[in-house]
């Protein structure tokens, strides 16, 4: 129990140096091209607990000393950083807000005409990496059509949010790259469980 304790206690220590290093040196220039209003200095702070919080279960679970617990709070840091990031009312980062696109490719032509959009198509091609990865660790759902079907909701719904609460648009060819990122972050999981599955008891 000591030593456990003497482990969970220097993987802490090392998850926030790392954290604040992180955040100082990169994070701190990078996140408010996402997240409106990063100056004030209490979002500052959460913004680096949640880091620090991450890279905390991400090591448990590196050093196999992780619980269900630390499964959970992963995948609640995860969609809490999901939802501010999609729902983020900075309308200046919109042409126009509260309409709809149909154009399940429409991400072309903006890259065309925009050059900010090759930063957003990145990242729409990143965020939902992680989510089936989370859902199969902490065996919330059962079964890949279940995941794949809270995913399509969940998607879904972040959509018709934007667009219902005029912080975006509703946009078929978002949710293209969503499904993209999720398939890709699938068979990733499906490599990393396949070589991992003793150590990580999936």
């Amino acid at each position: 129990m000591n030593s456990k304790w003497m482990i969970n206690t220097f993987i802490l220590i090392l998850s926030a140096v790392i954290g604040v290093l992180l955040y100082g040196f990169f994070l701190i220039d990078f996140l408010p091209k996402f997240f409106p209003n990063m100056e004030g200095i209490g979002k500052n702070i959460i913004a680096i607990a949640i880091v620090v919080l991450t890279i905390y279960t991400l090591m448990k679970i590196i050093f196999n000393v992780d619980t269900p617990f630390d499964g959970y709070l992963l995948l609640l840091l995860y969609l809490l950083v999901l939802v501010i990031g999609l729902l983020r009312p900075d309308q200046g980062n919109f042409s126009e807000t509260g309409s709809y696109a149909w154009n399940p490719f429409g991400f072309v032509n903006d890259i065309e005409y925009n050059a900010t959009s090759v930063s957003i198509l990145i990242i729409n091609l990143i965020i939902f990496l992680p989510m089936y990865f989370l859902f199969t660790y902490t065996k919330v759902f059962k079964g890949f059509w279940m995941k794949l079907f809270i995913f399509e909701v969940f998607a879904t719904l972040i959509e018709l949010l934007q667009a219902i609460l005029d912080v975006g648009t509703f946009d078929l060819a978002d949710i293209l790259l969503y499904n993209i990122s999720f398939f890709v972050g699938y068979i990733t999981t499906l490599v990393v469980f396949k070589v991992f599955s003793k150590r990580l008891n999936i």
